[in-house]
């Protein structure tokens, strides 16, 4: 979560097993929508690189049953604020997001962190807040 100028207000990653990339990326939204909520803000910006979650979200399609029930607490959890975009961005545009998930993989527990301890991540959020971007890649 970042605030309107881009600077980091919390983070979290954790480790779901063999859960596929869908699951863990709607599981992340829910729980980053929880926490947004227990922060008391009152509108919410959601950025994403997976498009059928996006989708899903948007009501734009019919979410996959792996995520349903996740999607459905999204949406509840999305009630509760003032002002909501959700929108779809492409990977390139979603570095932080990449970073924390990969970090996951190796926790052994889920982890908070209310400002940025490692460099790598410090790197994305400066680069990301003074707009610099990464070519998409073709093939």
């Amino acid at each position: 979560m970042r605030d309107w100028s881009g600077h980091l207000l919390q983070a979290g990653a954790f480790n779901l097993g063999a859960a596929s990339i869908l699951i863990a990326e709607a599981t992340a939204m829910r729980n980053g929508l929880r926490a947004a909520i227990e922060a008391r803000f009152s509108n919410i910006h959601i950025e994403g690189d997976n498009k059928i979650l996006i989708q899903a979200v948007q009501g734009r399609i019919q979410p996959p049953w792996e995520i349903q029930v996740l999607v459905q607490d999204i949406i509840y959890f999305l009630q509760k604020y003032n002002h909501v975009i959700v929108q779809h961005i492409f990977r390139e545009g979603n570095r932080a997001a990449d970073w924390l998930a990969k970090l996951g993989l190796s926790l052994p527990s889920a982890r908070v962190w209310n400002q940025t301890s490692h460099i790598d991540l410090h790197c994305i959020l400066s680069e990301d807040n003074l707009d610099y971007t990464l070519a998409r890649r073709v093939a």
